[in-house]
């Protein structure tokens, strides 16, 4: 028996990819932590202690150079650009998950941070952004 082949692996291939990004997208990012993407997306880790609020996010292979941060109110804009390491001209991929080229990504900070004081550095390949929580401005009131 002849066997036929049909031409929709490459649509299904693409479909699966599409759909397994939007479920890993859907499960990794908390609500409200993400409002807008371009590019690529860096996974981020968003928590607090009891005098700061820390934002880490995987920026592997992207240079100080290449990175931008931007505190808009209560949102961080991150931007920059990841480029390949390895300048070949002729490539023949077996497998490609890494991403590269330009991203961009707001995160919305949970809690009130002064704008002073903000502190970010690059260490291993993650990007950590530390703000110093506002202060308490609880008071109590007494009841007449």
């Amino acid at each position: 028996m002849p066997v036929i082949k049909i031409g929709i692996s490459k649509g299904i291939d693409s479909l699966h990819r599409e759909v397994r990004e939007m479920i890993d997208e859907f499960f990794r990012v908390p609500y409200g932590a993400i409002t807008q993407t371009k590019g690529w997306i860096p996974a981020i880790d968003i928590y607090a202690d009891q005098k700061s609020v820390y934002i880490v996010a995987d920026l592997a292979g992207v240079e100080s150079d290449n990175l931008e941060l931007m505190l808009e109110g209560q949102f961080l804009r991150m931007s920059g650009n990841r480029t390949p390491p390895l300048a070949i001209k002729e490539k023949r991929f077996f497998q490609m998950e890494v991403e590269y080229g330009p991203f961009e990504r707001v995160i919305r900070i949970p809690l009130p941070v002064e704008s002073e004081d903000i502190m970010a550095k690059m260490e291993n390949g993650l990007l950590i952004v530390r703000f110093i929580k506002k202060g308490n401005d609880q008071m109590q009131i007494e009841v007449k």
